[in-house]
């Protein structure tokens, strides 16, 4: 989903809790957020653990900046300490930075998220993110509500703009949400992996390859080399008959001498498995 998307979620939150949820969702993208770790989805036997109001950092310079703060949304990054893991991998720290946007920043999310916790009665910096406290009781904000407030920012946006409707969004469109900003934005795969903290190339299948603007400059990039010469394509000079026997080369199938281009000696044909 791209940043309108998100952008809409806030504008269009009317109420408290849903102002709350809203905050949740656009920090969340940021940091390629699976729903079990803002919000809560129920079940005590999952092995990723909630993030916690104590988990997050804000940093300006150098310097960590207290939560209690009164200039703590002048902050220049936020990072998130993230526990236990479905990758088995413990307090994995994250970092994103202030990107001056006055609606969709991760820092500005977060400082109101932490300001909005901190505000209730008995605060407790071990809490979890989706705390939610109406002036009365307590009560958590869950996945299945971000599904719904997710689906109706696509449904009324509409698929003459987004191009998919409401049918196939979910809480797990945040990571493919920030897997496909990042990607258009061109940041090295590298960086989509640790932000995202993907431990493997499964991130792929997140980038959609259907998105209009997925080829954007491919067919102008392609055309920077007008040539380019294939240096075992080409004859080699006539030399004389040798007199003895000599060493033919070895490390290169035949094969790849005379196929260039999709044949034999194309990348695909040599990393294919063979029988």
């Amino acid at each position: 989903m791209p940043p309108i998307v998100f952008r809409y979620r806030l504008r269009m939150a009317r109420h408290a809790r849903a102002r709350a949820r809203a905050h949740l969702l656009g920090g969340a993208v940021f940091f390629a957020m699976r729903s079990c770790e803002y919000t809560s989805v129920g079940g005590s036997d999952r092995k990723t653990r909630p993030i916690e109001v104590q988990d997050i950092t804000f940093m300006r310079g150098n310097q960590i900046i207290d939560h209690s703060d009164p200039l703590l949304h002048l902050a220049d990054s936020v990072s998130i300490n993230f526990g236990d893991q479905k990758s088995e991998i413990r307090n994995e720290e994250v970092t994103q930075y202030n990107n001056d946007d006055p609606e969709f920043n991760p820092v500005l999310h977060w400082v109101t998220t932490v300001h909005r916790i901190r505000s209730y009665p008995g605060f407790d910096p071990t809490w979890p993110v989706y705390t939610f406290h109406d002036g009365e009781s307590f009560s958590k904000i869950t996945s299945r509500e971000m599904i719904i407030d997710i689906r109706a920012a696509v449904d009324n946006i509409g698929p003459k703009v987004l191009g998919f409707t409401k049918h196939q969004v979910g809480t797990h469109s945040v990571r493919s949400s920030f897997e496909m900003m990042a990607y258009l934005a061109k940041e090295p795969v590298y960086t989509i992996m640790l932000i995202g903290r993907w431990s493997s190339d499964a991130f792929i299948r997140y980038i959609e390859k259907q998105i209009k603007e997925f080829t954007r400059g491919v067919s102008t990039r392609m055309l920077t080399n007008e040539t380019f010469f294939h240096v075992r394509g080409f004859s080699q000079p006539s030399q004389p008959a040798p007199t003895t026997t000599t060493r033919t080369i070895t490390h290169y199938r035949r094969d790849i001498h005379s196929s260039v281009f999709g044949r034999q000696g194309s990348l695909r044909h040599q990393l294919r498995s063979r029988n």
